[in-house]
């Protein structure tokens, strides 16, 4: 799972009353690619404000100021949108993981260590995080498309997660016998905890969430995973 990316309000590009040449040129920079972006960070806002509701194009449309045609133009039907605004969420959540990664000690444990404490940070221990997710889990039982995205974005979490688990393993000569069922499990920790927490944010302290992840790490090294 970065933070939401919670959409930045754009302006839509009209008539500036005092320097016309500055109002072309902005409508210049308005590449059929970031007017595309602008629409899939609407429909997360409009997902965070109205949950299911907000997965309607009038939605969408008036959150970003456009017409519903521009929408049509961009993506052909809803569902397109959609999934574009998931991948736009999945990809952020997982960079802003990794980019802290990349700012960290870089040995393989100074690095492990700063993707668990990056995991249990405001980054993703966001209420309005579940939200989006809760409605998107609900699309995506009955859309192969997005489906196929969610498991696309899956599989890149878990890679990720692999990777660091056989740094650890490789720089501490820890004896691993399946690395990806490690990464699984890892995973599942991860995302158990963040849903209890989402859920209900008493369950426990995100210190202990990150203590929890260390522990089982302790046992990787025990050889639980041998």
């Amino acid at each position: 799972m970065a933070s939401l990316p919670m959409a930045r309000q754009r302006e839509d590009t009209g008539l500036t009353k005092n320097d016309p040449t500055k109002s072309r040129a902005r409508f210049r920079r308005e590449t059929p690619d970031d007017r595309r972006r602008q629409l899939g960070e609407a429909a997360l806002r409009c997902i965070v404000k109205h949950g299911n509701a907000g997965v309607s194009v009038r939605q969408i449309a008036a959150e970003a100021g456009v017409t519903q045609g521009l929408i049509t133009h961009h993506f052909g039907e809803l569902n397109e949108l959609v999934i574009y605004a998931f991948d736009i969420m999945a990809s952020e959540m997982l960079q802003g993981l990794m980019n802290v990664v990349d700012q960290a000690d870089p040995t393989p444990q100074g690095r492990l260590n700063a993707f668990i404490e990056a995991s249990f940070s405001s980054m993703l221990f966001d209420r309005d995080v579940l939200g989006v997710w809760v409605v998107f889990w609900g699309l995506i039982l009955h859309s192969p498309k997005l489906s196929f995205s969610q498991q696309r974005e899956f599989s890149g979490y878990v890679k990720a997660v692999e990777a660091l688990l056989k740094d650890l393993a490789d720089d501490e000569e820890i004896a691993v016998g399946d690395m990806r069922l490690a990464a699984l499990s890892f995973s599942a920790l991860l995302d158990g905890l963040w849903l209890a927490w989402c859920l209900n944010p008493t369950t426990f302290k995100p210190e202990e969430g990150v203590q929890l992840c260390h522990n089982w790490i302790k046992g990787l090294r025990l050889g639980a995973y041998a």
